[in-house]
């Protein structure tokens, strides 16, 4: 009897539930900006959060001797970058690696400052996930990038060099050695270009190995282990890459 009056109850109740349906929308726009009050409650709620990100962001990967600047068609900031992906990409793989180039739009900032170089400025620097792909390529095809990059007026590089004009390449070396059409050589390079971004489709469609490694992980890697061996970031234009009226 019990059972079914708790039944007959829960069947009232539920007979009695209102539904209600929207029949109008009405929003209002808020904008922030720098001048806009803060939140007191949210700030208390996000400071620790802020706090224990500007530590980490904060700490100092090596000492720069210079401001280094990005430039084409070299630059002093593009030299240290490719230097240290080259490098650490050979550690990664432990492999031989003949050279590596960048892309300036793949360079987000404009300088490094003179002093400290912290974790967050490198970031800032490479604020992308690209990851380094390691690829066999034949002189020939290197023939058409290297003109390639001469068209984009000078990308940057290390473990090689080259002078272009009117938008061609010439004087191509790779380690000391003039480019050879017919030998293949290891390039390390962003996913991002060998996936054919930037236009670099001469590459799109070659095989790859992918390093679980970032360029950006590279760049961070070599400055930490530049700091402790107690060297200062002295990177300088050294004519690797040239321009010829």
């Amino acid at each position: 009897m019990k059972n079914i009056f708790f039944f007959l109850l829960l069947l009232s109740a539920s007979s009695c539930t209102k539904h209600f349906i929207a029949t109008e929308y009405k929003f209002e726009e808020q904008r922030l900006n720098p001048n806009s009050p803060s939140d007191g409650k949210i700030a208390a709620i996000i400071q620790p959060y802020k706090d224990s990100l500007d530590k980490e962001m904060n700490v100092v990967l090596a000492v720069s001797d210079t401001i280094l600047t990005k430039s084409i068609p070299e630059s002093d900031l593009g030299n240290l970058m490719c230097d240290l992906i080259l490098k650490k990409s050979k550690d990664y793989c432990n492999c031989k690696i003949d050279f590596t180039f960048l892309n300036n739009g793949g360079i987000r900032l404009p300088n490094l400052p003179k002093g400290n170089i912290t974790l967050g400025k490198i970031i800032e620097l490479m604020p992308f996930e690209n990851l380094i792909d390691i690829m066999n390529v034949s002189g020939k095809t290197l023939d058409t990038l290297f003109n390639y990059m001469a068209a984009k007026g000078g990308w940057q590089i290390s473990g090689a060099r080259y002078k272009f004009k009117n938008e061609k390449a010439f004087d191509v070396f790779i380690n000391g050695e003039p480019l050879n059409s017919n030998k293949n050589y290891a390039i390390a390079v962003s996913d991002y270009l060998a996936q054919g971004g930037d236009n670099c489709t001469m590459l799109a469609v070659l095989p790859k190995t992918i390093l679980k490694k970032s360029l950006r992980d590279a760049i961070i890697d070599g400055l930490k282990e530049m700091n402790l061996r107690g060297e200062n970031i002295k990177s300088v234009i050294d004519g690797r890459v040239q321009k010829v009226d």
